[in-house]
């Protein structure tokens, strides 16, 4: 498995993931195909700025993404965090590349060393992914509501404190 950025060469895979309502069904539903040129560019330019990383998931040698995963800088309640997100297309699911994806861009972000605290937010239902949260080693905090592009979730809030100096007692 490898870890790709993502670059402008991929619009195609933003389209596949995030206009798939099944896919979407945790985030609000599937995007209208019109939006996603502006998420792309938007993704882009947060690559660009130097604070967000977001990579395509390659599982093999063939160069074909699987999916995509991602850490941006985001505040929780009045406190600065990293926040990380993945979305595995539906051919590749079930075969663990969410897993270990994660665990490939935890071990970047702690060799990094700027990175100290790491939430995420899976949807309430979403079985699988919360499931990764766990096998990564996040601590389950609460239930909660966040918004995703203007739309309100239900969510499961998660950290993963990277160093000793962030763990919470």
């Amino acid at each position: 498995m490898e870890l790709l950025t993502y670059t402008e060469d991929d619009l195609a895979l933003t389209e596949a993931i995030e206009c798939d309502p099944a896919m979407m069904k945790d985030l609000g539903g599937a995007w209208p195909k019109e939006k996603i040129p502006e998420t792309h560019r938007k993704r882009l330019a947060s690559i660009a700025g130097g604070g967000t990383w977001w990579f395509k998931i390659l599982p093999d040698a063939s160069g074909v993404a699987a999916g995509t995963i991602g850490l941006w800088p985001m505040e929780w309640k009045g406190e600065a965090a990293h926040e990380m997100g993945w979305m595995v297309l539906p051919g590749y699911q079930g075969r663990g590349l969410a897993s270990a994806a994660g665990k490939l861009i935890l071990e970047r972000a702690r060799a990094d060393g700027r990175f100290h605290r790491i939430h995420a937010f899976p949807g309430r239902d979403n079985e699988a992914s919360n499931a990764i949260c766990r096998k990564l080693g996040f601590a389950r905090l609460e239930e909660c509501g966040i918004e995703y592009g203007d739309r309100p979730l239900k969510c499961v809030h998660w950290r993963l404190d990277l160093d000793e100096a962030h763990a919470t007692k």
